[in-house]
């Protein structure tokens, strides 16, 4: 059906069935909104789309108040000065594949190589979302968790170590302290200061941390290089052994060596020397690193053989904790006043674990720890780099990170390209996100996680569906069978319809007749072909046999009671016929 259009002085108007167009503008009839919500299906209507959109904002409510306000920072997606990005690009050109853990590290338990595998987190943002779970221990449901991850997360990040994975961890002042004490190793929490060896031009929130002797483990064991690929040579005739031709003949070395053949250590070559034909190698084992606004690890835990934790990295003497965070140097303790002093250095920056004593084998599992969030940031780790935010000068933390890469992905002498399985896995469900739908997303994303690989989860799960079951079951009635019990009206989740029964008298007529039918053992053959006089002769109710031959209009009070007289009529049996 169309609606009519009339014009006057140009001026074209519209009425259509839902409201009035007028010169492109709608207006609405308010007044047909009551008719509307008299239809049960519009009301039907109505109710599930209010029950959505209070859903939705419940949902929203969580997510806001989940979603941490701040600036989107570390993400190696990013290309911002304080992202990831370029060192990401970079592993990708060398022939890594790199991705994003946006949800839990307990996707780590399903690695099938996790001695291919690197697992980056750079500065924890976010702490966890404490949910119940088993503990195995003398408390069997532990109801809330520490900072940052959760303690499944630690025990999936710890396994995913021992398996033969490889772990950097960078953090300062995040919430990474829980993950850190799986391994037995503390930070102190506090701002670190230094008050010659800062960059002069950055200021003093850029700290350098030298190292003369980054493979010397123990003063007792000697250089370790011998775990890095990319300085092992065994016959020590300066060509590494995975260029080498022959690792074990110092007279035969490699032939022509370019960038792209040296691989994961390309950062070391140099070129080649056009009087021996032999690549220029860095042999260095020193690094100088430059930090952004770092802490520090505690004295006690950091250096402990026995517990295969190694310092490479310490800050210089002039360096001091301030551990009462009020800026400036405090010497000595006032704790009557309940002032704490600042401590002196040197302090540990960088710590090395290994699974194994010296991380001897290319396959043992490893983690690097470094007490500032942004070592690898894009400012830093490309000087070179589009930034008007800073001009940093050169530094050594490209080549810092890119030996861990190499000595975690090139597992033996055979070349510099990094494994089938090589994986750098980034942890992004610790940052913030962009959007909120990001910040939801991960939220989701990590519930669906946490219901299906921890045992309480699946509890609650378990236990949550089996009473919504039980409710659904006790709230439907299941109907006697009415072949015995009679009933006219289907009692069910359509009770609510029961009462149209008594305004259709061709539907109480049917009922009677099939009864009739039933009681007396015939066939619809038989039935259908039956006399009226006989079908009179098996009801002998005169009331029933009027109902069911005159063509008349009843009131409902006049159905009630048919319906009452059926269902007597019924449970006397009615008439039985008698068959010769």
């Amino acid at each position: 059906m169309q609606g009519r259009s009339w014009s006057h002085n140009g001026h074209k108007t519209n009425f259509g069935l839902n409201g009035l167009v007028d010169g492109g503008r709608v207006m609405v009839d308010w007044n047909k909104l009551p008719k509307l919500m008299k239809s049960r299906r519009n009301r039907r209507i109505a109710l599930q789309a209010s029950f959505w959109a209070v859903l939705l904002l419940l949902i929203l409510t969580i997510a806001v108040t989940y979603v941490v306000p701040g600036q989107t920072q570390q993400s190696a997606y990013g290309d911002e000065w304080n992202d990831l990005g370029e060192f990401r690009e970079e592993l990708n050109r060398k022939g890594v594949e790199t991705t994003a853990l946006v949800s839990s590290p307990l996707l780590l338990s399903d690695l099938d190589h996790p001695e291919q595998t690197i697992f980056i987190i750079s500065g924890v943002e976010r702490d966890t979302i404490s949910l119940p779970r088993f503990t195995g221990e003398d408390d069997l449901v532990q109801f809330s968790e520490g900072d940052g991850y959760t303690s499944s997360e630690i025990v999936a990040i710890s396994n995913f170590v021992s398996r033969g994975g490889t772990l950097i961890l960078m953090d300062d002042f995040g919430y990474s302290s829980n993950l850190a004490a799986e391994f037995g190793l503390e930070f102190t929490n506090h701002r670190l200061y230094a008050d010659y060896s800062y960059d002069n031009d950055l200021g003093s929130d850029f700290v350098w941390v030298n190292t003369t002797s980054a493979f010397n483990f123990t003063s007792s064991q000697g250089m370790q290089t011998s775990v890095n690929p990319c300085l092992r040579d065994a016959d020590e005739d300066g060509v590494v052994d995975v260029l080498d031709e022959d690792p074990s003949n110092p007279e035969i070395g490699a032939p022509f060596v370019t960038a792209r053949a040296a691989g994961l250590c390309a950062h070391r070559f140099q070129g080649t020397d056009p009087s021996t034909n032999q690549p220029k190698w860095d042999w260095t084992q020193d690094y100088s690193l430059l930090t952004n606004t770092p802490s520090a690890f505690e004295k006690t835990s950091s250096y402990n053989p026995a517990e295969r934790r190694y310092v490479i990295a310490k800050t210089t003497q002039d360096s001091w904790i301030d551990n009462n965070d009020d800026g400036n140097y405090s010497v000595g303790s006032f704790s009557a006043f309940g002032l704490a002093g600042d401590e002196q250095g040197p302090f540990p920056v960088y710590v090395r674990y290994c699974e194994s004593i010296l991380c001897r084998g290319s396959e043992t599992g490893r983690v690097h720890f470094i007490s500032d969030g942004s070592v690898l940031i894009n400012s830093i780790y490309d000087p070179e780099s589009d930034s008007s935010y800073l001009t940093v000068p050169e530094n050594d933390n490209r080549k810092w990170v890119l030996d861990l890469v190499a000595e975690a992905l090139i597992l033996n002498d055979n070349g510099t390209s990094p494994g089938e399985h090589s994986l750098v896995i980034f942890d992004e469900s610790r940052h913030q996100q962009p959007t909120i739908f990001g910040d939801t997303y991960n939220l989701v994303y990590y519930l669906l996680i946490y219901f299906t690989n921890d045992w309480m989860a699946m509890l609650i799960l378990f236990l949550f569906l089996f009473m919504l079951l039980e409710a659904v079951l006790i709230r439907k009635e299941d109907p006697e069978d009415w072949r015995h019990v009679f009933r006219v009206v289907y009692y069910g989740f359509g009770d609510a319809e029961r009462y149209k029964y008594y305004q259709r008298p061709e539907k109480i007529r049917q009922v009677l007749l099939t009864r009739v039918r039933n009681l007396n053992a015939l066939t619809r053959d038989e039935f259908d072909t039956m006399p009226a006089s006989e079908l009179q002769e098996m009801i002998r109710d005169p009331v029933l046999v009027r109902f069911l031959f005159e063509e008349r209009n009843y009131r409902p009070d006049e159905l009630v009671g048919i319906v009452r007289r059926i269902k007597q009529w019924g449970e006397a049996g009615g008439s039985t016929r008698v068959v010769d």
